[in-house]
């Protein structure tokens, strides 16, 4: 996994403002335009600054022995979670007229009509890497008689907790349940929706899709269908790592069971957590399909919306999705 570095072009000497490498004798496409597309040493680039991978820098003769235009940046990952994710700052986004509102309120409704539309019903869910939020489950939670809930980092965990018992000071998703509540014609009812998940989650779990047995050291028989909410791109290094952390999920997943998988499209930049940045692989709907395949998951509903820019600020993403595959 390569680290990023912020490059600002006022500053270095090796790129100017129009994004151009002068230095010679280097690599032909450090060489070229800093935007060329065919830069395999550029991540990202906006108006203020330059994202460089690890290459760049030690390729580069004033770089690699430091300036004050280079701010390095490593990507959080991995462990970094345990100590440098921040479950209040990621919930903030949930909030209207954050930057990522809209993003979720895509997810929402497009969770909503996966749900109804296909039929997707059972005794036991699982959503992997629930993270501090359950706004995803809402949709999902009338179509199954149990909920196990897991995150990777145990600050997560206690955020679910704390909400699943009604604890003073834990997130209020009443906004989240009046919003499927309309959606399901059931508005009035809302708060009887949230008592109702609240009983089903029966456990809140460790999880690292990494691993292969996803839930260890919890042990638990194969479950009607996963739900997997922008999990599996931030949780693993590489498109390999990616195809493999399917498999393991769908290990846990019964013959005939369902994954409904939630995620973002071309997601080039590091995504923001607070003053955290983390890393996160960027897919395409070909490297999706091809990870199914090798899970054999067959893909079942595909929906999906274009991003631009000026939509999430800080963010590079083409696209949202959601998905349904059978096993």
């Amino acid at each position: 996994m390569n680290r990023n570095y912020t490059v600002d072009p006022a500053n270095c000497p090796p790129i100017h403002a129009d994004r151009t490498c002068t230095h010679r004798g280097m690599d032909l496409n450090t060489c070229r335009s800093i935007i060329h597309v065919d830069c395999t040493f550029v991540s990202r680039i906006d108006a203020q600054q330059v994202l460089v991978s690890d290459s760049f820098i030690t390729n580069c003769p004033v770089l690699s022995k430091g300036t004050s235009a280079v701010k390095a940046t490593r990507a959080r990952c991995g462990e970094d979670y345990h100590t440098h994710f921040d479950p209040k700052a990621y919930l903030a986004r949930y909030s209207p007229g954050h930057d990522f509102y809209g993003m979720k309120m895509f997810f929402i409704q497009q969770l909503h009509e996966i749900f109804r539309d296909n039929q997707v019903r059972g005794d036991r869910l699982l959503d992997i890497g629930t993270g501090p939020a359950i706004a995803n489950l809402i949709s999902a939670s009338r179509h199954f008689s149990e909920i196990i809930a897991s995150d990777y980092a145990e600050s997560n965990r206690t955020e679910l907790w704390a909400w699943t018992r009604a604890e003073a000071g834990a997130y209020d998703w009443s906004h989240y349940f009046k919003i499927v509540a309309e959606l399901e014609r059931n508005r009035e009812n809302w708060e009887v929706i949230q008592q109702q998940i609240r009983q089903k989650i029966k456990a809140v779990v460790p999880c690292d899709v990494n691993q292969e047995n996803p839930l260890a050291p919890s042990v638990f028989q194969p479950f009607d269908a996963v739900l997997c909410s922008s999990v599996v791109d931030v949780a693993t290094s590489c498109l390999a790592a990616y195809n493999l952390a399917l498999r393991n999920i769908s290990s846990i997943l019964k013959s005939g069971g369902y994954l409904v998988l939630t995620g973002h499209l071309n997601f080039e930049s590091n995504y923001v957590v607070g003053d955290e940045e983390f890393s996160i692989v960027p897919v395409t709907k070909p490297n999706i399909e091809m990870a199914l395949d090798g899970a054999k998951l067959r893909l079942v509903d595909w929906r999906e919306i274009p991003m631009h820019s000026s939509d999430v600020p800080r963010h590079h993403i083409e696209g949202l999705y959601v998905l349904l595959a059978k096993k």
